[in-house]
């Protein structure tokens, strides 16, 4: 998969942006012979164009990333710019300037003590460009690292969920085949969940695995390379413990993180009045949101069979008695 990731984290999509990863996603799945529905800017989905008479689950990741946005030009190599998503950035950081033709270099100016992300962030470009205009976007300047089991790398939040989808029918199928699964990518999770709640709207089925990145977090034992994270509480879910002690049965490593804050797209489909279950089930990464997010490999490899069991799991709830 990781051939595949790289692809991914090389695609420039920040929040309302994500045209690049959408069609890279649907080029993959009409190779798949999947039939496609676009949702407007906002998802795009693919699905088995023969439906089994079983449940049907959802895998669902974001394409975008955090990024940054231009809010004023001060001359041809100077903008100002505010973030997009939950970033703290240092400055100095190498940025890219989305335009005609090819990104353009720039360097993020070091913020303030002071600096909240409502303040804008100056970002100089490496060379003098007369086209800028108020809304163009910028992104970390991708690079990738792959050595001693660890990638590192910029947009693993949420590149590697959308390269485990372009990927699910090709590869790994045969660990769900009783089931239909649809595959699905939302925009703009990262500022408002608006991609996910429009496809809440759109899409019937009786499961839904949100599929994201959460944080290495060593005061709730969640490390790299000891498998993917069930969240049993945030600011977008709240599973039961009944459920999560049925997750956790499942036969396959699972790490679990507690929050009251952050979230993923599972916000949307009880919000829409959807009655399905709903897990979010993560990777855990380093240095989130910023241009050196690291994941373990064997996390990657182990989350399509994890999603397998969890799958079977939350099939097998008596729904009517379980929440």
């Amino acid at each position: 998969m990781l051939d595949t990731l790289k692809t991914f984290c090389a695609l420039h999509a920040t929040p309302g942006d994500e045209a690049v990863v959408f069609a890279e996603l649907e080029r993959r799945w009409r190779a798949q012979r999947l039939d496609i529905r676009r949702l407007g800017p906002y998802a795009i989905l693919g699905e088995p164009g023969e439906r089994k008479k079983s449940d049907t689950l959802l895998l669902l990741a974001h394409a975008d990333s955090p990024g940054f946005i231009v809010s004023a030009v001060r001359s041809p190599t100077e903008l100002e710019v505010l973030a997009l998503g939950g970033i703290a950035p240092e400055g100095g950081e190498s940025l890219l300037l989305k335009t005609p033709g090819r990104p353009r270099p720039a360097t993020l100016q070091p913020p303030g003590e002071a600096w909240t992300r409502r303040q804008p962030l100056i970002a100089r470009l490496s060379e003098p460009y007369d086209g800028a205009r108020k809304g163009d976007r910028l992104c970390w300047a991708p690079h990738w690292e792959a050595a001693d089991g660890l990638v590192v790398s910029p947009f693993l939040d949420d590149r590697a969920a959308c390269a485990l989808v372009a990927l699910w029918h090709e590869r790994f199928a045969a660990l769900l085949p009783e089931f239909n699964v649809l595959v699905a990518a939302t925009a703009m999770e990262e500022v408002n969940g608006f991609g996910a709640d429009v496809l809440a709207r759109h899409v019937r089925a009786d499961a839904v695995l949100a599929l994201d990145v959460t944080y290495e977090n060593a005061a709730q034992g969640v490390a790299l390379g000891q498998g993917p994270v069930v969240t049993l509480s945030d600011a977008s879910c709240l599973l039961s413990p009944a459920l999560r002690d049925r997750l956790l049965a499942g036969g396959v490593p699972l790490q679990t993180e507690v929050y009251n804050y952050s979230g993923t797209d599972a916000r949307a489909f009880p919000k829409a009045g959807a009655a399905m279950p709903v897990v979010p089930l993560l990777l855990p990464t380093r240095g989130n949101h910023s241009p050196r997010e690291t994941l373990a490999v064997a996390d990657l490899d182990a989350w399509p069979s994890a999603i397998a069991a969890v799958a079977r799991a939350l099939f097998a709830l008596n729904l009517p008695d379980a929440p």
